[in-house]
């Protein structure tokens, strides 16, 4: 029998080096998902610790005992998900899952090669900029880390099935001042050329900074696109969820941004008509190699049986742990009227706004108006009136994660790395699903007082480190 002695070292396992805990005992986001005490979390990011309300999962010591208890909680999951995001009596998906949104972006590749294996394939890509660090080499069909979710390690760079010809369109976020591009007009022109490709269009909805793509071009498009939409922040409704099934997307969706589970737990919703189509298609075992050191029988949920007895049956207890934490949180956030929560997060975005209105070295980015509410962006001015480069912003978010403070009952902080885009990059504050709930319970009257007080340390901590 495989009995784990201490269910909380499992949050670290079943993912790529991101994972890993560093000499300082922190990951690469200068964090450890354990230690959550004190700590004031306004990020955005796959980064997310343990709180005070999910700890309670690492008690749950039977459904990671062996592999059949892993396997039976994986169910479990799929149909918690289910329930969560289908209308009543509706079931209008299959589940993939993956550990982080970098490894969703294998599949419209691999699907589109099984359902076309004589063409070559045309992506188009937006945002690349504002998306996961691997998610673009993963889209290009190659391995984007040095080890797979399995523990086993691969040549990252390494193209993952040298069967696949994938031609990668980019169509970046924001131009050089900063402002939002919308590229619905070129996207329709690239895809209405290369007749003899397979096309993939891959939008998102919520990048880092909350921007999001114009959905109306996808039915007014060549039905043969297949499109697939990042919604990995998960910052959406289950109304939007449905209608870009309806329109016959695949949707990206992580457990560990808005929701605030540790890093990592993605999973692809894959419309009914799409996974029909891929079980009555006769499937060459050659194209799927290769991306058996990706994924396993078990990340498939039934309706993919044609595909998943490709397949290794190798379990992932980290990613099956770390979703029990993320869907607690969902079951959790769920119970709250969305009007509660709608209001919460405007009235926090009005007040970090102020925040940022009255900083001498804060700049919101533009078009922030344009992005989700619950994700603030803005660049700090540097002395020469320019603002900080992308390596100026790491080393301050750096400094200021690995800082003590006194904010209430908090002593740490933590929020949105920072992100470059063409000429300049900026950090970000949001608020998650956790956060929303605990916003909740404190009166009105004092309820933003942290987080101004959030705000003027690191207005603060900006003015000293440009001098």
């Amino acid at each position: 029998m495989e009995i784990l002695k201490d269910i909380s070292d499992v949050i670290f396992q079943g993912g790529d080096e991101r994972l890993d805990l560093l000499a300082d005992g922190k990951n690469k986001y200068h964090i450890n998902p354990l230690e959550f005490d004190g700590l004031l979390n306004r990020g955005s990011c796959t980064c997310s610790t343990l709180n005070h309300q999910t700890v309670s999962v690492l008690d749950e010591t039977g459904k990671f005992e062996t592999s059949q208890n892993v396997i039976e909680t994986r169910n479990e999951q799929i149909r918690r998900i289910k329930e969560l995001l289908n209308y009543e009596g509706k079931d209008e998906f299959g589940l993939i899952f993956a550990p982080s949104g970098s490894d969703l972006a294998y599949l419209p590749i691999l699907f589109s090669k099984i359902l076309h294996p004589e063409k070559d394939i045309l992506l188009i890509l937006t945002c690349p900029e504002e998306l996961g660090s691997g998610s673009q080499m993963a889209y290009l069909g190659k391995y984007y880390a040095g080890r797979n979710q399995f523990g086993n390690e691969v040549e990252k760079g390494e193209e993952v099935n040298v069967r696949y010809d994938v031609n990668l369109a980019r169509f970046r976020a924001r131009n050089d001042e900063g402002r939002i591009v919308r590229h619905s007009e070129e996207i329709s022109k690239v895809l209405l050329q290369g007749p003899t490709q397979s096309k993939i269009g891959a939008l998102v909805i919520g990048s880092k900074s909350g921007i999001e793509d114009d959905i109306s071009m996808i039915p007014k498009l060549d039905q043969e696109v297949m499109w697939v939409v990042d919604l990995c922040q998960f910052r959406n409704s289950k109304r939007l969820v449905n209608h870009l099934l309806g329109m016959g997307c695949m949707v990206m969706i992580t457990g560990s941004k808005f929701y605030m589970a540790p890093p990592f737990c993605g999973v692809m919703l894959v419309p009914r008509k799409l996974t029909e189509k891929l079980n009555n298609t006769s499937l060459d075992s050659n194209l799927t190699e290769g991306f058996d050191k990706i994924f396993s029988y078990y990340d498939f949920s039934e309706e993919f049986s044609n595909v998943r007895n490709n397949f290794p049956q190798k379990i992932n207890r980290g990613l099956a742990l770390r979703w029990e934490i993320a869907l607690n949180e969902m079951e959790r956030f769920n119970e709250i009227p969305r009007e509660d929560s709608l209001r919460i997060i405007s009235e926090w975005n009005t007040v970090i706004r102020n925040c940022i209105d009255k900083s001498e070295v804060f700049e919101l980015m533009p078009h922030q108006e344009k992005t989700n509410q619950s994700i603030i962006s803005f660049r700090v001015k540097s002395r020469f009136g320019t603002y900080l480069s992308y390596d100026d912003l790491k080393e301050f978010y750096k400094v200021m994660v690995k800082g003590s403070y006194e904010i209430g009952k908090f002593n740490k902080v933590f929020f949105g790395q920072p992100v470059k885009y063409s000429c300049g990059a900026f950090v970000r504050v949001a608020l998650g699903a956790n956060n929303i709930y605990n916003l909740l319970k404190i009166d009105p009257a004092t309820r933003f007082e942290n987080d101004r007080e959030f705000m003027r340390i690191l207005d603060e901590k900006a003015s000293r480190f440009i001098i």
